[in-house]
Parts: structure tokens; sequence; C-alpha cells
């Protein structure tokens, strides 16, 4: 099946598109539902999705992000912060995720100023990203939590994917504040 790939920009999303990836994130997170039923995304509203449709144009694995200049020890960075990763049920195991996670670093590319893109996820997820190109690094995120609306650090599993950056000088080990709601 021939996929096509979409990077829309958060304004330009029509209700029909907005729809369709609530109806993706529900397939992919069941156990969500009644979260995904209201918005295609959680924390930080995205500047971009990027999604794959199938021939009918609907959309069958997405993912939200957004720029941002973070603090990480003392630096000023400027991070591309990933959400919303999702992939329809149908389409598991074959080789979907992947290629949306290819496509996102083809797009990053040409956005001369991100430096890393960044994500924190859960361990038995981390692999599928660790095989798209994002590296494990031990650092914290500080950021503002959209459901408790107060302050936290996660020590959560973060990974980064350098884009303009070079892995060598991410600054390991440093506390990263977002500055603003995660991805």
């Amino acid at each position: 099946m021939t996929l096509t790939t979409h990077v829309t920009p958060r304004a330009a999303l029509t209700p029909e598109l907005e729809a369709g990836l609530r109806s993706l994130l529900i397939a992919a997170y069941p156990h969500f539902a009644d979260f995904w039923a209201g918005t295609s995304y959680w924390g930080s509203e995205p500047e971009w999705h990027l999604w794959l449709a199938d021939p009918a144009g609907v959309p069958v694995a997405q993912l939200g992000f957004g720029r941002r200049v973070a603090q990480i020890g003392g630096h000023d960075v400027t991070l591309v912060g990933v959400g919303g990763v999702a992939t329809h049920p149908a389409f598991h195991r074959r080789g979907v995720g992947g290629r949306l996670l290819r496509d996102l670093h083809a797009f990053l590319l040409t956005r001369p100023d991100v430096e890393f893109a960044f994500l924190q996820c859960r361990e038995e997820v981390a692999p599928f990203y660790e095989r798209g190109g994002f590296t494990r690094v031990p650092n914290a995120a500080h950021y503002l939590d959209p459901d408790e609306g107060h302050w936290v650090t996660d020590a959560g599993l973060t990974l980064i994917l350098p884009v303009h950056g070079a892995l060598g000088d991410w600054p390991v080990g440093e506390r990263v504040n977002l500055r603003g709601l995660p991805w």
C-alpha cells in the first residue's frame, strides 16, 4: 500500500483532518479514548502535524512537533519536541512508524535553527525510537504539567535526535528546562 507524507501546520488543520487525527489516536490509544475525543495533542500545542495517509487520504500514522528554545545547563538549545506519536493498529509491524520518524528527520533537516529533536517516553517503546535514530540521554526534563498545572521535574526516559547539533555537544546530565508545557 502506498502512503503519502504530509506536514501540516497546526493552524492549517481542517476540522476533517483534526477529526481524522483524533480517530487515529483513539485507535492507537483506546484506553485514552475520552481524552483523544476532544483533541489531537497533549501538552504544548504543536506547530506541525506530520502524518501519513492511505490512498483514500485517511491518516494512518501521525506525530505532533514544535520548536522551542530550552535551557540546558545554563545554555539555550533549540529543540523540536515530539509528541502524540501514533500508528493505527492495522498498520503495526509494517515499517510505518519507522517511516514516520525518517520523514520527521528529513523535514527537520530543512529547518536550520533546530539543533535536536527531543522526547520522553516509556521504556517499552524506547527501542522503536532508538531504531529511528534517537539516543538515550541521562537528562531530566522540567516543565509545566498540563494535567496538574504545576512545575515538575521528570527523570523519566529522555531521548534526543541530533539534527543540526552534534551528539557530542549535548549537555549530558543537565536538567532540560522546557520553559513551558511538554509535547
